[in-house]
């Protein structure tokens, strides 16, 4: 039990990282500032992972700790999986903006963050195919992984929220 409360606990700083402005309330507003095309397309793209992490980490937890929904979180990763692969195409050179809180980071080390986005994909993958297999022993552990490159990526390439607007 106490493994499972610490894993839960981790999972849990995982998703505010990967997703912290889930609750905002003035979200719908800040998306209606972000311009059509890849910059708001990767902002829905980026929402809408979150949710899926949201919902991995939701399945985790039902049962009381006496078992989770394997079907939600093969779904949800596979959702994740094929997300990833899109987020390269989605941050074309020059695609900035103020509203945006994707740093200029990312086109300095263009390589690392395609890395980083293909280890999202092969990862949500496993985690995915684990899922689908019934292999629960190892989905915990795949599972801190997937949110870990998340967590990894927004560290180095993406403005924190208190930053966004230069604050």
């Amino acid at each position: 039990m106490r493994n499972t409360a610490r894993w839960l606990a981790i999972v849990s700083v995982g998703l505010l990282a990967f997703h912290p402005g889930a609750a905002r309330s003035d979200e719908k507003h800040e998306h209606a500032k972000l311009p059509p095309g890849p910059i708001r397309d990767r902002h829905e793209l980026m929402k809408s992972m979150g949710q899926h992490a949201e919902d991995i980490n939701n399945a985790f937890n039902l049962g009381g700790g006496e078992g989770f929904d394997v079907a939600v979180i093969q779904r949800e990763a596979q959702a994740i999986s094929m997300s990833a692969h899109q987020i390269p195409s989605l941050f074309p050179k020059g695609s900035t903006d103020p509203n945006s809180r994707a740093l200029p980071a990312i086109w300095e080390n263009w390589d690392k963050f395609e890395a980083l986005a293909k280890q999202l994909e092969d990862k949500a993958q496993s985690l995915s195919n684990a899922a689908s297999a019934g292999d629960t022993e190892n989905l915990h552990e795949k599972a801190k992984k997937v949110f870990a490159i998340c967590k990894s990526c927004h560290d180095q390439f993406r403005r924190p929220e208190k930053d966004k607007k230069g604050s």
